[in-house]
């Protein structure tokens, strides 16, 4: 069976399992950041991952030329003591390395835009990983239905403890991360982003911290709709507006001075912010279908 085939067939089955309705899950580790050669700054996965999707993982698969990328979530850096240092919150693309050996997720872009040291530990969710043969590309899923979290052993006890708390929060979410998934395969990665920390607020019991990021989505929303050709024209009109009324309802729902938000506002807002990330990404799914599959007129 060819290395193509394998990850297509692969790809199916995971497309088909998200399809009958299997919750999204992903992997969540913390490692630290390393210069692997000249300026490349990486960390390096889990060692079970490697295992586990060795068909495209393994130091041997990527030195024969296969190139395979890392969809991650960086959400936060820690000093070599422990402490919170920056909340990044982005999603990227992370090449995937082989140097001496080792597997690497390449960073360089990354630690020179924040300018994070050499030795500090990056909190890491690992959501899919994509190969590229030739022509051909495979975008496969990272444990479906499952969630998963690694920690190095020499972590620092305050690192530990904050992951494993974010780890009971991710448990709770289960299918919900599609929509943010959703979201980053159409290109919006900050409404993404914004959407995903909002749902990490909700459930770690920070409402009105939630609450400002669905707003920020909801607004990312708007502007994307505005100029959404996917939609038909006069339901896009009437779906801008709908935004329109959303962000303006949820702009009055706390961290603004007279304002206030609690469990309720930021239920709203919550259920406000997935429901129309899902309705315009599927949209916008359906016409980068169409694009890829329309015939060449030269």
């Amino acid at each position: 069976m060819s290395l193509v085939y394998a990850i297509a067939r692969s790809l199916r089955d995971r497309v088909l399992s998200v399809i009958m309705g299997m919750s999204l899950m992903v992997l969540l580790f913390v490692e630290k950041l390393e210069k692997y050669f000249g300026t490349n700054m990486g960390v390096k996965p889990p060692t079970e991952l490697i295992s586990h999707y060795s068909s495209i993982l393994s130091p041997s698969t990527i030195a024969s030329g296969l190139k395979v990328y890392a969809r991650v979530h960086v959400r936060g850096v820690f000093n070599e003591e422990g402490d919170v240092v920056k909340e990044i919150n982005e999603n990227v693309e992370a090449p995937v390395i082989e140097w001496k050996s080792n597997i690497y997720l390449d960073l360089t872009e990354m630690h020179f835009r924040y300018g994070i040291p050499i030795g500090y530990f990056l909190e890491v969710l690992l959501i899919s990983l994509t190969a590229k043969s030739g022509l051909k590309q495979y975008r496969m899923l990272v444990y479906p239905d499952e969630f998963r979290y690694s920690m190095p052993p020499n972590i620092p006890q305050k690192v530990s403890n904050l992951v494993t708390g974010y780890a009971r929060v991710l448990r709770e979410l289960g299918g919900m991360y599609e929509v943010v998934d959703l979201l980053g395969t159409v290109g919006l990665q900050e409404i993404s982003a914004d959407l995903w920390e909002g749902l990490v607020r909700f459930y770690s019991g920070d409402y009105e911290g939630s609450i400002k990021f669905f707003r920020k989505v909801v607004e990312g929303l708007r502007n994307i709709a505005k100029e959404a050709d996917a939609i038909e024209e006069g339901r896009k009109e009437r779906f801008h507006r709908y935004l329109s009324g959303a962000y303006d309802l949820i702009s009055s729902f706390g961290e603004h001075a007279g304002t206030h938000g609690s469990l309720p506002e930021a239920r709203l807002s919550r259920d406000i912010a997935l429901s129309t990330s899902r309705y315009l990404t599927e949209y916008l799914k359906l016409k980068q279908g169409s694009q890829k599959q329309a015939p060449s007129t030269t």
